[in-house]
């Protein structure tokens, strides 16, 4: 399993990325960069993977690591419009996470070995970040507009979940760059945030999404996050311990499955065909 893991990195770049980017909407003039610069980007990301790694492989990465630093400007323009609408908080942390794992996927493409870490570490960081970083809180978000605008009490539930998606991934960026205490926490609040929005979108959002075809893919991409957050948590809280039953490997491939293709890919198409 782990010697497929390079085509994660590549389905996100090349399926999940335009997909968010068409959901989203271009917004103000750095989205309509965005969107222009993204084939180039994109080309390049893609080559970058498909090359051995080494100095090459780098260089041609940075180009993707130049789009997702543009990612993160138009998240920060976001940010500054979003009006303490915590919902557009997501979103935009989203675009601005996407930069840390550009930055990751040079360094993995780089071949260098990174302080102690191990071989497959910067590889995984780079998915997470692509991921959870990026695709979670832009799902998180939409979740967020569709509760807003229901009469429903369980919008201070969400706020407690999208908090704790927002701030999660920083929280796993410290834990990788050597804040070990805080690694294993991280990764559960990550999973718990990410757990609780989902569950919300199961018991309220699909009503409220139009189309058959999105509530469809909402409820499997719902289903997913709860299964690949109750792993992730398990295996953070676990491991640690010398607890978890989770093996490495079966934690890539279970957790990951049900998150790349399952809450993700899932999850952003729902988005892209519901009927507005």
């Amino acid at each position: 399993m782990l010697a497929a893991l390079p085509l994660v990195p590549a389905f996100a770049i090349l399926i999940c990325v335009p997909l968010a980017l068409r959901a989203v909407g271009p917004g103000d003039s750095t989205g309509r960069l965005l969107v222009a610069g993204y084939p180039i980007g994109a080309a390049a990301g893609l080559l970058a993977i498909a090359l051995p790694s080494g100095v090459l492989s780098a260089a041609v990465a940075l180009v993707w690591l130049a789009f997702t630093f543009l990612a993160a400007l138009h998240g920060l323009t976001r940010a500054f419009g979003a009006a303490r609408r915590i919902e557009e908080l997501s979103i935009a942390a989203g675009f601005m996470y996407l930069a840390v794992g550009g930055g990751w996927l040079v360094l993995w493409r780089s071949g260098i070995a990174v302080m102690d870490f191990g071989e497959h570490v910067p590889l995984l960081t780079a998915i997470h970040f692509h991921y959870a970083g990026f695709a979670s809180p832009i799902l998180v978000g939409f979740v967020g507009r569709e509760l807003r605008t229901a009469d429903t009490g369980l919008w201070p539930v969400f706020v407690g979940g999208a908090s704790l998606v927002i701030v999660g991934p920083a929280l796993v960026a410290l834990g990788i760059a050597g804040v070990r205490t805080i690694e294993a926490p991280a990764a559960a609040i990550l999973a718990i945030g990410t757990a609780t929005v989902a569950l919300l979108a199961l018991a309220a959002v699909l009503r409220l999404v139009r189309g058959t075809p999105a509530r469809g893919l909402l409820a499997v991409s719902s289903a997913a996050a709860v299964v690949a957050m109750t792993l992730a948590f398990l295996y953070a809280v676990g491991n640690p311990l010398g607890l978890s039953a989770i093996a490495l490997e079966d934690m890539v491939r279970w957790h990951g499955s049900f998150n790349a293709l399952g809450y993700v890919f899932c999850g952003l198409l729902a988005w892209n065909v519901r009927t507005l």
